[in-house]
């Protein structure tokens, strides 16, 4: 079922992609997609959440009278919400369970980044050197039908392009292909310069470009260039080498205060919710910089489309954030 759930969301994404032929709008457009579809259990768990906000004033009553008789207080807890008919974890389920649809988003960006990276990679390896065609294309073939390679051809690609002196990945690629074809394609990749990669980029088609991301299927990073070579922030950072400027990650971190912020009600003194709202934007930069830009895409568009929604959710139900009863 998880296979299925991810290839059904690599389908869509590439089929998007088909259509506009741009990945860095197609995640944009299917992430929209996706939140209108997840719309109902947004809503479901705004109004859940509304309607313990508004039992708010009684719980801590309830909190202040039993504060010595923790039994006492949770059974009282319980008979309020149960009298109001309100479940305090429904605000919080719908949301779990958008939880496995974002972990098979991740699923399906990094299957279909592999295969955009093989592609890219071996056109790019063809480019600089049309004499070593055979032996990539024996390569691949060998690798595919390789049962000792647990890899794919793209991960590969990103292994030995970002770190051509990896000698543990080559000596097992050198048993399936041998050590004088694997040293050829190695001293290649190891030739390839940014420049050559930024001119063959020129020559390739757009789809993998995106806004000032040269390339989607690598991190938004000042410090990446487009082939996924570390880029010494001293040496080339500012060169116009770089993949991205770090623009996603400090979007992501934003966006998840933004919605943090607007998702709280007013007045709320939860200490967890506190360290949420501090921890979510650190981590929401930290992953958007490991991964790629594509990914970074998704989830900013995400975090953009829950802020404006939220924002008309409030401005429809003011007493969310007042903290007053009554619509």
């Amino acid at each position: 079922m998880w296979q299925s759930l991810v290839g059904f969301l690599q389908t869509i994404i590439t089929g998007i992609n088909s259509v506009v032929g741009n990945y860095g709008v197609s995640v944009v457009l299917f992430t929209i997609l996706t939140r209108f579809a997840l719309l109902p259990l947004d809503l479901k768990a705004k109004a859940s959440t509304k309607k313990v906000a508004e039992l708010n004033p009684e719980i801590q009553k309830i909190n202040e009278k039993y504060k010595n008789d923790p039994d006492k207080k949770n059974k009282k807890t319980m008979e309020l919400y149960q009298k109001h008919g309100v479940n305090p974890m429904g605000g919080c389920l719908p949301m779990l369970l958008q939880l496995p649809l974002m972990f098979a988003m991740f699923a399906a960006l990094r299957a279909i980044s592999s295969a955009q990276l093989e592609v890219f990679y071996v056109d790019l390896i063809k480019y600089t050197d049309s004499s070593i065609g055979p032996i990539l294309d024996n390569f691949v073939k060998s690798i595919e039908s390789s049962s000792a390679i647990k890899q794919s051809v793209g991960d590969i690609f990103t292994s030995l392009f970002s770190n051509p002196g990896n000698e543990r990945l080559i000596t097992q690629l050198s048993e399936v292909i041998g050590n004088t074809n694997m040293t050829a394609i190695v001293d290649t990749i190891r030739n390839i310069s940014t420049a050559q990669a930024l001119d063959f980029l020129k020559t390739s088609e757009s789809s993998i470009r995106f806004l000032w991301i040269k390339n989607v299927w690598i991190a938004d990073s000042p410090l990446r260039d487009i082939i996924g070579r570390t880029i010494p922030f001293m040496e080339g950072g500012w060169s116009g080498a770089w993949n991205g400027l770090f623009i996603l990650s400090g979007l992501a971190g934003l966006t998840s205060y933004l919605q943090m912020k607007l998702t709280s009600p007013a007045g709320d003194s939860n200490q967890q919710t506190k360290s949420m709202g501090a921890i979510m934007p650190i981590m929401s930069v930290w992953f958007t910089s490991m991964y790629t830009s594509a990914f970074s895409i998704y989830w900013v568009t995400s975090n953009i489309f829950q802020i404006v929604q939220q924002q008309i959710y409030n401005r429809m139900n003011p007493d969310v954030k007042t903290g007053k009863e009554g619509a």
